[in-house]
C-alpha cells in the first residue's frame, strides 16, 4: 500500500512537471494490476495532456463507470469536449455536473466559456447565493465574482461590473500570493536583466536535430489574436502540429534562473547560461509528443511570454521564426482584464498589466531591431480587414505553402484548442470592433502622464 502511494505521488510530481511521458509509465505501470478510479483519471489527463483525445476519453469513461458521480471527472470530460470543438455534448455533460450538484460553480463557469449566452436567470440566481454566501471557498468567491461581473457587464452596469472583477482578481492574486509575487519578481526585475543575456556556455550544440528545424513560435500578449493565427498556420496541408502554449521554453529558462527569484538578494551578477543544459530539457518536453525525434518538421508553440526568450531559443534553435500578435495596446489591457488568466500573476490588476506592456513594448523593440528578419508583425486589426493578403504574407514567411482552406479553420473537426478564444475560433473571421472597449479607457487616465503610448 505504502508502494502504491508512492508510485502515484511520484506519477503526479511528472505530471506537474510536465514529464508527460514519464507519468504515463508510471501509471501504466500500476494500472496493470490496479484499475483503480485514481490511475484511470490520471491516465486520462496524461493522454489528453499528450493531445490523445480518444484514449483520454477512454480513461474518463472508465472513471465514470466506478464512480458515475464524480465531479472532477464530468469536468475533465466536459472541457475535453470543448476544446476539441464539440459544444453540445460539452454542455450537456457540464449540466450533468449541475444536476448532481446544482451549487458547483465549475459548471457554471464552463457553461459560459461555451457561450455567454447559455448562462440564464436561473443559473445567476444561483450564483448570487453562492457569492453572497460567507461559508464560500475561495474557488467559489473568485468565480463568482468573475461570473457576476459578466452579468453586470451584459445589463450595462459598467461599475457594478468593474466592482466584481476587482475582486475576482484580488482573491485569485492572493490566493497564491507568495507564488505570485515570486512571478512578479520574474517578469518585472529577473528576466528584464537577462533576456538580452549574451554569456552562453557550453554551446557545442549536440543534438543536430535542432539545428534542421524551423519551429514557429508565436508570441505577444493574451488576446491579440494568437489562437487566430495559430489556427490558420495548422490548416496548412503540411499539417504543422502545434504544442499550444506549452510554456516549455519558459520552464527551461525558469530551471537556470529560479535560484534568482527565491533569493532575497539584490545582484546584478552575470548569469551564465548552459545552453547544451536548457536544450536537453527542452528536447526532452517536446519529443514527448513523438513529433521531432525522427524527422525535420515545422511546429508551432503558442506560448506568448517567449517574446522574453527569444535569445534563449534561438541558441538552440538557429531557424526558429517569431509571429508577434499585437493589437491596439488600450483594448489588450480591457481584454486582459476582462478574461480570467488565473495562472498569470500580472493579470490581476490594471497597474500591473500596464507595466507588464511597458516592459514586452521595451523587449520587443530591442529584438525587432536586432533580428528583423526572424520576427513578423501580425496586426489583428490588420488580419482581420485582409485576411487573405497577410495570410499569405505569414506563409511566406515561414515557409510554408498558402491554400484558401487556411481561412476556414472553423470547420475543421480536428481543431484542437485549449484557450479562452476556443469558442470565438471556431466561427468566421470577423471584422475588429474598434468601438468595444472605448468605455473603459477612462481606467488609464491615471497613468497616462507616466506611459505616453497609453494617451
Amino acid at each position: 500500500m505504502i508502494y502504491l502511494r508512492m508510485s502515484i505521488d511520484l506519477g503526479k510530481k511528472f505530471l506537474s512537471q510536465k514529464n508527460f511521458k514519464d507519468a504515463e509509465k508510471v501509471f501504466l505501470d500500476l494500472y496493470k494490476n490496479n484499475n483503480s478510479f485514481e490511475i484511470n483519471y490520471n491516465l486520462g489527463v496524461i493522454n489528453f495532456e499528450l493531445k490523445k483525445i480518444k484514449l483520454s476519453l477512454k480513461y474518463f469513461k472508465k472513471c465514470i463507470k466506478i464512480d458515475s458521480r464524480s465531479l472532477n471527472t464530468y469536468l475533465k470530460i466536459a472541457f475535453l469536449q470543448q476544446s476539441t470543438g464539440d459544444i453540445e455534448k460539452s454542455l450537456s455533460t457540464y449540466l450533468k455536473v449541475l444536476e448532481i450538484n446544482i451549487r458547483d460553480i465549475r459548471a457554471y463557469y464552463g457553461i459560459f466559456t461555451l457561450n455567454p449566452n447559455f448562462l440564464k436567470e436561473n443559473h445567476f440566481e444561483v450564483i448570487k447565493k453562492i457569492n453572497e454566501n460567507p461559508k464560500a471557498n475561495i474557488l467559489e468567491k473568485f468565480l463568482s465574482d468573475f461570473l457576476m461581473s459578466k452579468k453586470e457587464k451584459n445589463d450595462g452596469n459598467l461599475d457594478r461590473e468593474l466592482f466584481f472583477l476587482n475582486n475576482a482578481h484580488n482573491i485569485c492574486f492572493n490566493f497564491k500570493k507568495e507564488y505570485n509575487l515570486q512571478s512578479q519578481k520574474y517578469y518585472s526585475k529577473i528576466i528584464l536583466e537577462h533576456y538580452n543575456q549574451p554569456n552562453f556556455i557550453d554551446n557545442n550544440k549536440k543534438n543536430n536535430l535542432f539545428n534542421n528545424i524551423s519551429p514557429i513560435f508565436i508570441i505577444g500578449l493574451p488576446r491579440s489574436g494568437s489562437t487566430l493565427v495559430e489556427a490558420i498556420i495548422t490548416s496548412s496541408e503540411d499539417k504543422i502540429p502545434s504544442f499550444g502554449e506549452s510554456a516549455f521554453i519558459n520552464m527551461g529558462v525558469l530551471n537556470q534562473l529560479s535560484s534568482k527569484i527565491l533569493s532575497n538578494i539584490e545582484s546584478q551578477n552575470i548569469f551564465y547560461f548552459k545552453v547544451n543544459e536548457f536544450q536537453d530539457f527542452v528536447y526532452k518536453k517536446y519529443s514527448q509528443f513523438s513529433l521531432i525525434k525522427n524527422k525535420t518538421i515545422n511546429f508551432v508553440d503558442k506560448s506568448l511570454e517567449n517574446f522574453f526568450n527569444i535569445e534563449f531559443i534561438l541558441s538552440i534553435f538557429p531557424k526558429a521564426r517569431f509571429l508577434h500578435c499585437h493589437r491596439n495596446l488600450k483594448d489588450s489591457i480591457v481584454g486582459i482584464y476582462q478574461s480570467l488568466l488565473p495562472d498569470l500573476s500580472w493579470t490581476h490588476s490594471i497597474e500591473n498589466i500596464i507595466k507588464y506592456i511597458e516592459n514586452y513594448k521595451k523587449i520587443m523593440d530591442y529584438f525587432k531591431k536586432k533580428y528583423p528578419d526572424k520576427i513578423f508583425d501580425i496586426s489583428l486589426e490588420y488580419l482581420t480587414k485582409n485576411k487573405e493578403e497577410v495570410s499569405k504574407d505569414i506563409f511566406n514567411f515561414c515557409n510554408i505553402k498558402w491554400n484558401s482552406n487556411v481561412l476556414e479553420f472553423y470547420k475543421r473537426h480536428d481543431l484542437d484548442i485549449r484557450t479562452t478564444s476556443n469558442i470565438q475560433i471556431r466561427d468566421k473571421i470577423n471584422s475588429y470592433d474598434h468601438k468595444k472597449y472605448s468605455q473603459y479607457y477612462n481606467l488609464f487616465n491615471n497613468y497616462q502622464d507616466k506611459y505616453n503610448w497609453l494617451k
